[in-house]
């Protein structure tokens, strides 16, 4: 009702200042007779006087043509506003539409506001026979035809579904199902039983009426463009095939904080890799479970799955996360290093330490925990 009240209200001061405008001139116009009367004869003036007369009532009379309503119950009208669409194309298409009858009136209104530039993109719903006044003040509040979604990195397919629901109505159970269908898969020639690790993090703009289904060709679509920008070591392309990368980009993801760090955490990998170890690296445990919070037991990190790199050499037979592009790149080509270890500083920063020996990786294991004792300690009598 407010809303309604503080339309109708804008459109009457609209109204209100055209015709201040008119009396304006015709003021003014008055004034110059009253000078010409009094040098002039009386017929002279009378005559001018007619011809100001005839003009602003012309003026009256095609403004309100122009301007105003010129219809009091027309058609509703939807028209698209297009990103960068210009006010002479919006002005037209509604002329051509019947909402205006002239798309100069409608943008020397816009420009007499100075409200050219602030037109919105998506749909307007407008009434034939609207006028210039009641058009422009109707394209500055466009319904936007798009949602916005941002999916970070390093979440698994069910992650990803339940983080895109918070945001946007989606059916979790039909995303997740999607993404381990074997029929739409083979349509992107991965030759994996799963799009985890493929389901790009990005932000994405998407049609109001868009489906799950959408959703992930264009995250997996995203995924693919993003793979043929980065530069794959030449020896690295020989040994992994891509799902391999996109498996160790995934591990790199979860294990490195901070960017920055993210080629030398690969360089490491691929080392264990080359020599044989375990990778190690507790996410991959996790991803098992589908525990991903809190401290892992002794018997969790024996579990007997593929996917365990603590106890089993080698890569994990898939993807545990989709990675971004960083780690994709680090995974791809990795920085040249002879370290074999890290471990998290755990002191806020997101720092590791890195060992090239296992006693160097044990010493400063060591040397991480008395520190957090000791930090902790400190903090505790402060509190007291």
């Amino acid at each position: 009702m407010m809303k309604t009240i503080r339309y109708f209200f804008q459109l009457g001061l609209n109204g209100i200042i055209f015709i201040l405008f008119i009396a304006g001139y015709l003021l003014y116009s008055m004034l110059r007779i009253i000078r010409l009367m009094q040098r002039k004869p009386l017929f002279l003036a009378l005559t001018i006087l007619s011809i100001v007369f005839i003009i602003v009532g012309s003026l009256l009379v095609t403004g309100k043509m122009l301007f105003l309503p010129f219809r009091t119950s027309g058609h509703p009208v939807e028209v698209i506003i297009e990103q960068n669409m210009s006010l002479y194309e919006v002005a037209t298409i509604l002329k051509k539409r019947g909402v205006i009858r002239s798309p100069r009136a409608l943008i020397a209104w816009m420009r007499f506001k100075k409200t050219e530039r602030s037109i919105q993109a998506g749909l307007v719903t407008l009434h034939q026979g609207d006028g210039a006044i009641r058009a422009a003040d109707k394209l500055l509040h466009a319904t936007p035809l798009e949602i916005s979604i941002m999916v970070p990195e390093g979440l698994t397919i069910e992650q990803t579904a339940y983080h895109i629901r918070r945001s946007i109505p989606i059916d979790t159970t039909r995303f997740i199902a999607i993404c381990y269908d074997s029929t739409f898969i083979a349509g992107f020639s991965f030759g994996v039983p799963s799009l985890e690790g493929y389901l790009f993090p990005d932000t994405y703009r998407l049609p109001k009426d868009f489906t799950e289904r959408d959703l992930i060709k264009r995250m997996v679509a995203n995924h693919q463009k993003t793979w043929q920008s980065i530069e794959i070591d030449e020896d690295i392309a020989k040994k992994f095939t891509h799902h391999q990368l996109v498996t160790l980009a995934s591990i790199v993801e979860r294990e490195a904080t901070l960017i920055a760090e993210q080629p030398r955490i690969s360089g490491v990998f691929h080392n264990r890799l080359r020599l044989g170890d375990p990778l190690g690296a507790d996410p991959t445990v996790r991803f098992a479970l589908k525990r991903f919070g809190g401290p892992l037991r002794v018997s969790e990190l024996n579990c007997n799955s593929p996917y365990n790199t603590r106890r089993f050499p080698g890569l994990p037979p898939g993807p545990i996360c989709s990675p971004g592009k960083g780690a994709l790149a680090a995974a791809a080509k990795p920085l040249a290093t002879d370290e074999l270890f890290f471990v998290a500083k755990w002191d806020g920063s997101g720092e590791h330490d890195f060992s090239v020996t296992n006693a160097e990786h044990d010493r400063k294991k060591l040397e991480i925990r008395r520190r957090n004792n000791r930090r902790l300690k400190r903090k505790g009598k402060r509190g007291k």
